[in-house]
């Protein structure tokens, strides 16, 4: 049996549609949850991870989990997660998360090593995918598959879980061409997801847990939806 710390970043307010997620999350395995509100993302991330770290030994907690506010997963997500998670062997497993506008773009997706160019999959692209992969299973074997954390689990009792931390980078670029200044920004997720691959460490994402990513509507990641059916990028 697992032992699973869940931490749920709070930024506004927990949408009604996670509570049962949250309450029946496990029918097999211990799990203690914590939540963390503040409009700093990456910080309540690192209170999050703290906190685990600090109740490791003592829980003898094996996993890390994280569940947004705004998500709604089914009962027992949980379970799946961690029983996916061992059977490919993966360090981080990521649920496939809508982006919240008709688009069907996702955050996950996959970052060129050497450009970091990072493109991501719709929903039509998803569908098509083994339900569990990682970049290899898609064809980018030289490529970084970047995930989201909206829902996600790793093995916590790994060294690198001590050297991990999650933070925003953000930047100003000026076109030597046109003069102009364009505001760049790598989002924790990614920039998490990079400085996993780079550790070496067994990326995962999956479609498995049917999901719903709560805004002005719910967006779901069971179907092939969406006006996209390719990255085409942000204007």
């Amino acid at each position: 049996m697992a032992s699973i710390f869940v931490g749920v970043p709070i930024y506004d307010q927990l949408t009604p549609q996670a509570l049962p997620g949250l309450i029946l999350a496990t029918e097999r395995h211990a799990y203690n949850l914590q939540t963390e509100c503040g409009s700093l993302l990456a910080l309540m991330f690192n209170k999050l991870w703290c906190s685990a770290l600090n109740q490791r030994k003592e829980r003898g907690l094996t996993h890390f989990a994280m569940h947004h506010a705004d998500i709604e997963a089914p009962p027992g997500w949980l379970d799946v997660l961690v029983e996916e998670q061992e059977r490919v062997g993966a360090d981080v497993l990521s649920v496939v998360v809508p982006i919240k506008d008709r688009r069907g773009l996702t955050s996950t997706g996959w970052q060129d090593a050497e450009t970091r160019v990072i493109r991501r999959f719709t929903m039509q692209e998803v569908s098509a995918f083994p339900e569990t992969f990682n970049a290899q299973d898609i064809g980018h074997k030289d490529d970084w598959l970047v995930v989201n954390t909206g829902l996600w689990i790793c093995d916590f009792t790994r060294p690198w879980v001590e050297e991990a931390c999650f933070s925003v980078l953000d930047a100003i670029v000026k076109d030597p061409e046109t003069r102009t200044f364009t505001p760049k920004c790598l989002p924790e997720d990614w920039n998490f997801s990079g400085w996993c691959a780079r550790q070496g460490l067994r990326v995962f994402a999956t479609s498995k847990i049917k999901l719903g990513h709560h805004g002005k509507a719910c967006y779901r990641n069971d179907s092939p939806w969406g006006d996209w059916t390719e990255d085409q990028g942000d204007s």
